[in-house]
């Protein structure tokens, strides 16, 4: 993985007009930046589970950090708006697939692989998505993995209409639509290849005691363990989750996005 992060990093670097597209993605909207980068580590997570090789990784990883540039073309009230989209609203986020294969198609530095990433990422199995309703056979496998990645870090993001949802009902969200929205193969390889409480994440267990995780249960990948930490500020004991599943997380320090 760092081989790859370090290739995807001197591609950035050799592409003047991909560095200047996430400039503008940022000085837009800072949360697109943001979400960019988390959706690329995620996406990079799954492609390498499903054994992709490193010219596919390297493609995949700058079609990702790129896939959401389209949302330039929508307005910041739109973006930011905290209450519920009007019809018309909904529609002018929806270009912002379009617009950014647009914008990357017509990029002599920008692999065409790369374009569809911003082109099919909000595709679904069923035709239900956007902006085609094209179906699985039809999707392209960076954009089946774009999905899982942009919609996991969507619902686990905090935003101005709503908050972030924990990790484990993220991936409940991908497992609800597994087999008719997302690549039931992929969702089970997404929940292999990614640890939903981090080592040296703060989280709260839902009797009100405070914890840190500290080792993962690689075959049980939301219930960690965690070492409690006592009211004076002092490790307590170390609780293991796949063990005590009378235990729950009730909430975790999730970095806050305006």
């Amino acid at each position: 993985m760092r081989g790859i992060v370090r290739s995807l990093i001197k591609e950035l670097r050799n592409h003047g007009e991909v560095m200047s597209l996430l400039s503008d993605v940022f000085t837009h909207d800072d949360y697109i930046f943001t979400h960019s980068l988390n959706v690329t580590m995620y996406a990079l997570a799954l492609g390498k589970e499903l054994n992709l090789s490193g010219p596919k990784m390297e493609a995949l990883g700058l079609g990702a950090i790129l896939h959401d540039v389209g949302k330039m073309n929508v307005p910041r009230e739109i973006l930011l708006k905290p209450g519920r989209l009007t019809e018309d609203e909904f529609k002018c986020i929806q270009t912002h697939t379009e617009a950014g294969f647009e914008i990357l198609r017509q990029s002599s530095n920008i692999p065409l692989l790369a374009a569809h990433c911003a082109y099919q990422h909000h595709e679904r199995l069923d035709g239900s998505g956007y902006p085609r309703g094209i179906k699985s056979e039809d999707i392209h496998l960076f954009g089946k993995i774009l999905a899982i990645a942009d919609v996991f870090d969507a619902v686990t993001s905090n935003r101005v209409y709503r908050e972030a949802m924990l990790p484990h009902e993220g991936l409940e969200i991908l497992y609800s639509g597994s087999g008719c929205l997302f690549d039931q193969r992929m969702v089970e390889a997404f929940r292999r290849c990614i640890a939903v409480y981090p080592n040296g994440l703060s989280v709260q267990l839902d009797d009100g005691r405070e914890a840190i995780v500290v080792k993962q249960n690689p075959s049980v990948c939301d219930r960690p363990i965690v070492r409690e930490i006592n009211k004076d500020g002092t490790r307590g004991r170390d609780i293991d989750l796949s063990k005590e599943l009378n235990i729950m997380i009730s909430n975790c320090h999730l970095t806050s996005v305006s």
